[in-house]
């Protein structure tokens, strides 16, 4: 009979056939961790016609505004495939959030831009995104966030390290 799973301490109460490790907890907490934001932010999103993928990748086209963004890099700015992308500037672009145009000295490629539409949007977002995202941060104190914040960029600056980088310390 299975012990009762505490929630608060889950990844510390790992009962299964796997080794117990520190990165195991972790990955396993940022994992749930992303599950719980998802829950929370998708209907956010989804009021406003979109999902969360979207909402960011509106986001990142925003902030690069200005830019000639390629499909290819906004896939590494949001750590998504190339076929994904392509999905979801589809959608966006159907819903005139985003335009794209070919690149004329590669016909291969193609230049993304956030529209007017998704401008507007996005400004509409942001006025009830901060009482959105004390919400889904609410069991944090300020301090906390920072620090989940902080901790979070060194994991992903450690993974993006070229793989040689990554071997030079052992």
């Amino acid at each position: 009979m299975n012990k009762p799973v505490n929630r608060n301490t889950e990844t510390a109460d790992l009962r299964d056939d796997f080794p117990d490790s520190p990165a195991r907890r972790a990955v396993v907490s940022v994992v749930r961790g992303f599950g719980a934001v998802a829950r929370q932010m998708g209907p956010h999103y989804a009021s406003f016609g979109l999902t969360p993928p979207q909402f960011q990748m509106l986001t990142v086209l925003n902030h690069l505004r200005g830019e000639q963004i390629t499909q290819r890099r906004l896939g590494k700015e949001l750590y998504v495939s190339f076929p994904n992308v392509t999905v979801m500037l589809s959608r966006l672009e159907k819903a005139g959030l985003i335009a794209r145009t070919v690149n004329s000295a590669d016909r291969r490629e193609r230049f993304v831009r956030v529209t007017r539409a998704g401008r507007t949007l996005l400004k509409r977002i942001w006025k009830v995104q901060p009482d959105q995202l004390e919400r889904v941060m609410a069991g944090l104190t300020d301090e906390e966030r920072l620090e989940l914040a902080r901790l979070l960029n060194k994991m992903i600056a450690g993974r993006d390290m070229p793989a040689d980088e990554e071997n030079e310390g052992n």
